[in-house]
C-alpha cells in the first residue's frame, strides 16, 4: 500500500528523480559500446527499479490501454503481476475491475483531463467495497510526449487518501467552526467596541454636562437670594456666597478658614447625633460684623464623600428680623380686630369672586360649621347654583357697601346681611359679609305688630258688637212681646220662636267675638283650668257658617276623661282660631267645592311623655300639604305659604310662642298634596 501521507509535489519529485536517473544511465552508455546486451541490461534495471517503487505506477496510452503497471499498482487492483502486464488491458479494468469507462460510470477520467489539458492533472476516485467501506484514491497523471510534441499517453501514480480526506474534512470543518467562532468573537468585539465608543461619547457628554452643571451651580451659589455657606467637619468655613456677605457684613476673605462660631453662638446642631437631618426652618440669631443681632431661619444638612463619610455641612439662612416684627404687629392688629368682631357678636365671612368662603370667624363657625372652601349660595340659600341677583358681585362691581333686603334664615334664626368690598393681599377684590342675628328683634317687631293688629281688630269688633247687640236685643224682645200676645196654637208662634232662637244665636256669636277681641297679655288675665272641648267649640263657632258654606266637614274626637288644662283661655283660643283658619285655606285650595275628602279631623288624647302626663291635640286637614323643604320654615315670622294678601306669616310663629309659654310643644307633619297635621302637646297640671 503506498504512503497516503505523501503530497502531490513529493510524488512528482520522485517521478522527476526517476527520469533523471534514467537520463544518467543513457549518458553513461554510448551506441558504439552498448549493443543489444547493454540495452537489455538497462531495461531490466529500469523495470526492476520501477517495480520496487512503493507508489502504484501505471503507463496508459491514449486508447486507455495499460502499457505497464508495477507491483504496487497490481496490489492496489488486487491482481497478480502477470495479469497486470497482459496486453491491451483497459485502465478501468485493471484498476477498478470495471468494464466501462470511468466517465461513463459517473467518475472523472484522468486520461481525458491530461490529454485535453496537456499537463499534470489529479482526480479523486471513490470505490465502495463489498463490506460497505468507501476508499478514496488520488490519481496523479503526467503526459508522455512524442518527439513531435504529440501525447503518447500518460504516467499515473495512485495513492489511498481516504484517511487524508477524512482528516481534511475534519480540518475544514474545524476551520469553518473556528472561522465561525472568530466571526462571532469578531462581531462581539465589534459590538463591544461600538458600546465602548458609545460609553466614551456618553461619558464625554456627561462630563460636559457635569462641567456645565458645576458652572451653573457655582453661578447659582453666588447669585442666590439666600445666604449659603459650607463648613468642614471641624466647622471651619470653606465657602461663603455674596448674600451671606451682604447679611453678615463679613467678606469671604474675612470669614473663610474661620470657625462659624464667629457669627453664631448657639450650640451646633448640624453635627449633633440627637438632631434629625436635614434641619428645616430652624430659628436662631446671627451676630453681624457691626454687632447687630438678626433673627434668621436656617436650613442645613451634612455633606458626605462617596463612601458615605461625613466631611462637612452646608447651611442656608434668611434674615427674618423685619418679618418677625411685622408678624408681631399683624398679630396684634388681628387680635384687636377679632376682639372687636367678637364684642359685636356678629358673624364675618370673606368671599372671593368664585363664591368661595375663604374665612369665617368663630361666631359663624358655631352656626354653619366649618364652611371654608364652600360656596356661599350652598351655605346661605341651600342652592346648587349662584343666585340670580348676586349681591356679592354687585358690591365688587360697584365698589360700595350694600345691605341686603332679604334675611338669611338658618336653623330657625334670621340674620341680616351687610356687604363691603376690599382688595386682598393677592390683588383680588373680595367681599366681606357681616351677618347679625335679628331673630329676637324680628320676633319682637312681629309681636308688636300683631298686638297692634289685634288691638285694632278688638276695637272694631267691640264697636261692631255693640252696634249689633242693640238691634238684635230689640228684635228678640219684640218677637217675645208678639208671641206673648198670641194663643198657644197660633201658627205664627213657630216663626216667632225661630226668630227668637236665631237672634239669640247671633247675640251669642257677637258675645264670643267680643270676648276673643278683648284677649291681651296683661298679668290680670291669669291662667285658668279649662276644658279643651269648650275652648275648641267656642273657636269653631266663629267658623261654623264659613265651613258650612265651603262644604268643609269637621270631626271632633275628644274622650270625656281628658283632664282640665291650666292655660290662658283667650290665648289658647287664638291658637285654635289660627289653626282652623289655615286648615280652611288649605282645603279650599285643594277642593274648590264640596267633596267627601274635604275633611278636618280634630282629636285629643292623654299620653305620657317626658315622664309626665300630657294632652296631645291634633289638627289634620286633607288639603294641599306643605313641601318638605318648607317644613322647617313655617314657624319663622312673616313666612307664609298663602297667596299675597291672604296671610301675614305671623299666625304659626305667634301660636308656637303661646304654646311654649304654656310649657308645651308644637310641631307639624305634612306630605305635599295629601295632608297637613299640626300636633300640640300640653302638660297636665299636677294635683
Amino acid at each position: 500500500m503506498p504512503d497516503s501521507n505523501k503530497s502531490k509535489k513529493e510524488l512528482l519529485d520522485e517521478l522527476t528523480l526517476l527520469k533523471s536517473r534514467i537520463a544518467q544511465l543513457d549518458q553513461k552508455t554510448t551506441s558504439a559500446k552498448t549493443g543489444y546486451f547493454d540495452w537489455t541490461r538497462k531495461y531490466q534495471f529500469f523495470e526492476s527499479f520501477i517495480d520496487e517503487l512503493i507508489e502504484p505506477l501505471i503507463v496508459i496510452d491514449t486508447n486507455y490501454q495499460v502499457k505497464y503497471a508495477n507491483k504496487a499498482a497490481c496490489q492496489i487492483s488486487g491482481s497478480d503481476f502477470s495479469f497486470c502486464n497482459q496486453k491491451n488491458i483497459p485502465c478501468h479494468k485493471l484498476l477498478f475491475r470495471s468494464d466501462i469507462k470511468c466517465d461513463e460510470a459517473g467518475q472523472s477520467c484522468l486520461l481525458t483531463k491530461v490529454i485535453q489539458g496537456g499537463r499534470h492533472a489529479t482526480i479523486d476516485y471513490t470505490v465502495k467495497l463489498e463490506n460497505g467501506e468507501t476508499i478514496i484514491y488520488e490519481i496523479l497523471g503526467s503526459p508522455i510526449w512524442e518527439k513531435d510534441g504529440s501525447v503518447l499517453g500518460m504516467v499515473a501514480t495512485i495513492r489511498d487518501v481516504t484517511q487524508h480526506r477524512t482528516d481534511q474534512k475534519m480540518l475544514e470543518s474545524g476551520h469553518d467552526f473556528l472561522e465561525l467562532r472568530v466571526q462571532e468573537r469578531m462581531s462581539e468585539l465589534i459590538d463591544l467596541n461600538q458600546a465602548l465608543r458609545q460609553e466614551i461619547r456618553e461619558r464625554q457628554e456627561t462630563e460636559q454636562r457635569l462641567r456645565w452643571s458645576k458652572e451653573q451651580a457655582e453661578l447659582i451659589y453666588e447669585l442666590s437670594p439666600c445666604a449659603i455657606f459650607t463648613v468642614n467637619s471641624e466647622r471651619y468655613v470653606t465657602s461663603w456666597n455674596k448674600k451671606a456677605e451682604e447679611i453678615s457684613g463679613y467678606s469671604v476673605e474675612e470669614i473663610k478658614g474661620r470657625k462659624c462660631l464667629i457669627f453664631c453662638s448657639q450650640p451646633c446642631r448640624l453635627f449633633s447625633t440627637d438632631t434629625e437631618k436635614p434641619i428645616i426652618n430652624f430659628e436662631c440669631t446671627l451676630l453681624t460684623k457691626d454687632g447687630r443681632k438678626l433673627v434668621i431661619t436656617k436650613n442645613s444638612d451634612v455633606l458626605r464623600d462617596p463612601s458615605g463619610k461625613i466631611i462637612g455641612g452646608i447651611e442656608s439662612f434668611e434674615d427674618v428680623t423685619q418679618q418677625k416684627k411685622m408678624d408681631m404687629m399683624l398679630r396684634a392688629e388681628r387680635d384687636k380686630i377679632q376682639g372687636m368682631i367678637a364684642a359685636t357678636r356678629q358673624g364675618l365671612h370673606i368671599l372671593n369672586s368664585n363664591y368661595e368662603i375663604e374665612f369665617q370667624n368663630d361666631f359663624l363657625k358655631k352656626i354653619f360649621g366649618d364652611q371654608i372652601g364652600s360656596k356661599c349660595y350652598e351655605v346661605y340659600k341651600q342652592r346648587s347654583e349662584p343666585c340670580v341677583n348676586c349681591r356679592m358681585h354687585s358690591v365688587i362691581q360697584n365698589n360700595q357697601i350694600e345691605h341686603a333686603d332679604e334675611d338669611i334664615i338658618f336653623s330657625g334664626k334670621h340674620y341680616s346681611q351687610s356687604y363691603a368690598p376690599f382688595k386682598d393681599t393677592d390683588g383680588q377684590t373680595k367681599c366681606l359679609i357681616l351677618l347679625r342675628d335679628i331673630t329676637v328683634e324680628k320676633a319682637n317687631r312681629a309681636k308688636t305688630l300683631r298686638t297692634a293688629q289685634l288691638a285694632s281688630i278688638g276695637e272694631l269688633a267691640a264697636g261692631v258688637a255693640h252696634e249689633i247687640n242693640n238691634p238684635i236685643n230689640g228684635i228678640i224682645n219684640y218677637a217675645q212681646i208678639v208671641m206673648d200676645d198670641t194663643v198657644a196654637d197660633d201658627p205664627r208662634n213657630i216663626l216667632l220662636r225661630r226668630l227668637i232662637n236665631e237672634g239669640e244665636r247671633v247675640a251669642d256669636i257677637v258675645s264670643k267675638l267680643l270676648a276673643f277681641a278683648r284677649q291681651s297679655d296683661d298679668e290680670k288675665d291669669s291662667f285658668e283650668e279649662i276644658a279643651i272641648r269648650n275652648t275648641l267649640e267656642n273657636s269653631l263657632s266663629l267658623f261654623q257658617h264659613q265651613f258650612l258654606k265651603d262644604g268643609i266637614m269637621t270631626t271632633i274626637t275628644i274622650p270625656p276623661d281628658i283632664p282640665l288644662l291650666r292655660v290662658h283661655p283667650h290665648q289658647l283660643q287664638q291658637v285654635f282660631v289660627n289653626l282652623l283658619s289655615n286648615a280652611k285655606h288649605a282645603l279650599n285650595d285643594r277642593y274648590k267645592g264640596p267633596d267627601p275628602d274635604k275633611l278636618l279631623e280634630i282629636t285629643a288624647r292623654l299620653i305620657c311623655a317626658h315622664e309626665r302626663n300630657q294632652v296631645k291635640i291634633t289638627f289634620t286637614d286633607h288639603g294641599t300639604g306643605i313641601p318638605q323643604q318648607n317644613i322647617n320654615m313655617v314657624f319663622n315670622p312673616f313666612y307664609s305659604t298663602k297667596k299675597p294678601g291672604e296671610g301675614t306669616g305671623l299666625g304659626l310663629s305667634i301660636s308656637q310662642g303661646i304654646i311654649q309659654s304654656f310649657q308645651g310643644q308644637m310641631s307639624i307633619e305634612s306630605e305635599f298634596g295629601k295632608f297637613t297635621q299640626v300636633i300640640i302637646e300640653l302638660p297636665v297640671p299636677a294635683n
